[in-house]
Formats: structure tokens, C-alpha cells, sequence
């Protein structure tokens, strides 16, 4: 997740660093993120989007600033995926996320959603006005030079009382794209937020899938990864139900399909280089590319039922096939799936696709791979370097 990581590259920070003197012609491209009203222990979900007004951007930098009545986690929004841009960040002083958005090409940002804010309102929060601002805005075009760039920062607007549930369902995120949307039988799930009133980490709180147990993998403050049962009903909307201390603290009402794949990927976030094994079982990356014609093994979740029952949160000792069959695109070709379903030696609601490198695939260091399994396909961003 965005928060948590401090990954940032000198040759990007270089470069937007020396655009730091902004032209005064022309209008200015627009980062902004929209005003809020929030009652104190709520989760509110926002975006923080990009508006070209014209400019010709293909990379970003900003700070994302917070009260200390607030605690803030972000994801990638669609645009970083659709432009094929990565997202780096870390956290140069408390309560501030610095982003960099920027890719290995000169494609152009487009606009719409650049992140998802998902900000937990302190449940002691008093009534009042906070602040969400975006400061230290560079940008810069595919050329290198600078762009003019703007910020419209937030403000959130403070009630006290009627809190009865912390976490909106728009919380409840595939845990390898890390989007919201429905969830599948065997999905791996992340709630981002605060969780409600009374939730506690420790001990183990207890999460319930349509009434079936869900297995916790993780469980934080502000976050709990979980794994949707194989045997939920995919036909209609599931029930969440969250208990802390053996009292019910939070519940939701999500959509549900047959399938909702996803990727995992290097960068934990969604979008960039998969979580990917060449044929040797090394992992996949610019310095270390699969051969066109080999196959790579690329690891996922949300892609349903199997052929066979599997306990649930259980290592998975042997293979065992999707029901749903697994289609593969690589940098624009049809890519051979040899196998789709469980990933032995690994907690079920982890998938393994084995696909074919198209033999006439270019060489391509971020070649673009989606998989889909039913009606359902990954989102875009993620990648497979080909030698």
C-alpha cells in the first residue's frame, strides 16, 4: 500500500526537481481533491484526480498533507494503470504522503483518478474544520521539461455523534488490485479504514462471510485482510458482518460475482510488474526478462470456484483447476494458458496462471499483460518484461 512504502527513485526526483520553476503561460494542469463532511470514527473514501486543462503531462509529483485528527491510507486511481505509470511514495515528515507518478515511457497522463484516499476520521474527533492539503506540485512533460501545475486542497467538515459504522462497503478492495468492486468466492479481500466503533486488532477480530467464518490473514488499526469462503453464494450481494471482542462492530452489504481477478504485483499496489516467476522459477523483472515462447507463472486472486473443494485458509498441497476458464493477452497477442487454479504451497485464495510468451512478442520491459477469467478481466497496469 501507498502509506507504507518508501521506495523513490533519484533519476524521477532529478528530474522533477530541476521543473520546480513553473512557466506562467498558458493555463495550469489541476491535482484536487474535493471537500468533505464527516462524522468523527467514519472512514471517508475520495479521490485525488488530474485535470490537463490542455498540458501535456507525463509525470507528477505532489505532497498530500493531514490533520492529526486524521489517518490517511491511498491506492492507485484507474489513470495510473490506463497511462501506464507507477506510483512511488513515501513519508518525508508525519502526516504527509509524498507521490510520484511517473513510468519507464513518455505516454501521456490522462486525466481522471490518480489515487484513492481512504481517510479515517479519529473517533475523538472534535466538531470543526480539518484539513487535506496538497502542497509542493511539480509536473512534467514527455520531453522532460516543466508544466504548470495547480492544487485544490480539502476540507473536511467535522460532526459528532450518529456514528454507527466506521468502514464504507467502497472499503472493501480486491486485495491484489486493490479496487473496489464485487467480490468472488475464494478472493482475497483488504478493508482499508476504521473499522467501527469498539474494534480492537487484538485479539483476532472475526470476519463472516454471509455467515460463513472468513479466515483473517492480517488484521491492523486501519486494515484487515481476509479471504472471501469458496462456498458463498456468487448469485447476489454478500453480507460482511465484523466482531471484535465478541461483539458485532461493523457490517456491509457488497456485490458478488463468479469471478473478479486480479494480479498481485512487485509494487504492491496493483499496477507495474507482476508477481511474476520466469520458466526457472526466478522472478520476472527488467534485469532478468522471460524468453518469447517460455512460459511464466503469475500469481493472482478472485478467480472463483475450483474443481475441487479446498479448506479455506488452508495451504494448498497438490494443483487444482479454476472451473472457469482462464484466457491470457500479452503485449497485444493471444498468450497460451497452460494452467489456471490454486497455487500449490500457498494459502488458498492465491491463484497461479501459467501463460506461453507469444513467440513473436517484442522485446519490452513493461509489456502489458491482462488476464481474464469469465466476463471478468484484470485491470490495466501490470506488466511482464520480454526479453
Amino acid at each position: 500500500m501507498a502509506a507504507d512504502s518508501a521506495v523513490m527513485p533519484w533519476v524521477p526526483l532529478i528530474l522533477l526537481a530541476l521543473s520546480l520553476v513553473i512557466s506562467p503561460c498558458g493555463n495550469a494542469a489541476v491535482v484536487s481533491i474535493p471537500d468533505q463532511v464527516a462524522n468523527a470514527g467514519a472512514t471517508i473514501v475520495t479521490t485525488i484526480t488530474f485535470s490537463s486543462e490542455g498540458q501535456t503531462l507525463s509525470g507528477v509529483q505532489f505532497d498530500l498533507q493531514w490533520d492529526a485528527a486524521l489517518e490517511v491510507q491511498a491506492t492507485v486511481g484507474t489513470q495510473i494503470g490506463i497511462s501506464a505509470k507507477l506510483l512511488y511514495t513515501a513519508s518525508p515528515t508525519l502526516h504527509t504522503l509524498r507521490c510520484l507518478i511517473i513510468g519507464l515511457n513518455q505516454s501521456i497522463l490522462s486525466d481522471g483518478d490518480l489515487l484513492k484516499t481512504f481517510v479515517a476520521v479519529s473517533p475523538f474527533a472534535p466538531e470543526g474544520e480539518v484539513q487535506l492539503t496538497l502542497t509542493n506540485a511539480v509536473a512534467v512533460s514527455p520531453d522532460g521539461s516543466s508544466v504548470p501545475l495547480r492544487v485544490n486542497s480539502a476540507t473536511i467538515q467535522i460532526h459528532s455523534g450518529g456514528i454507527t459504522q466506521g468502514l464504507p462497503s467502497q472499503a472493501v478492495l480486491n486485495a491484489a488490485s486493490l479496487l473496489f468492486g464485487p467480490v468472488a468466492p475464494g478472493e482475497i479481500v483488504t478493508l482499508l479504514g476504521s473499522m467501527g466503533p469498539g474494534y480492537l486488532p487484538s485479539p483476532e477480530p472475526v470476519l463472516s462471510v454471509n455467515g460463513i467464518k472468513a479466515p483473517v490473514i492480517y488484521a491492523g488499526m486501519n486494515q484487515i485482510n481476509a479471504i472471501v469462503p469458496f462456498d458463498v453464494d456468487p448469485s447476489g450481494p454478500v453480507h460482511l458482518e465484523l466482531r471484535s471482542q465478541d461483539r458485532l462492530v461493523a457490517q456491509w452489504s457488497v456485490p458478488c460475482a463468479a469471478t473478479a481477478p486480479a494480479m498481485f504485483t512487485q509494487t504492491e499496489m496493483g499496477v507495474g510488474p507482476g508477481a511474476i516467476l520466469n520458466q526457472d522459477y526466478t522472478v520476472n523483472s527488467y534485469s532478468n526478462p522471460a524468453a518469447p515462447g517460455s512460459i511464466i507463472m503469475v500469481f493472482g486472486t478472485g478467480f472463483g470456484i475450483l474443481s475441487r473443494a479446498l479448506v479455506d485458509g488452508q495451504v494448498v498441497t497438490k494443483p487444482v483447476t479454476t472451473t472457469i476458464p482462464v484466457t491470457a493477452i500479452i503485449a497485444g497477442l493471444p498468450a497460451e494458458v497452460t494452467y489456471s487454479g490454486a497455487a500449490p504451497t500457498l494459502i488458498a485464495g492465491v491463484f497461479q496462471i501459467n501463460v506461453r510468451i507469444p513467440k513473436d512478442a517484442l522485446p519490452d520491459p513493461a509489456a502489458p499483460i491482462v488476464l481474464k477469467s469469465g466476463a471478468a478481466a484484470t485491470a490495466a497496469g501490470v506488466t511482464v518484461s520480454i526479453q
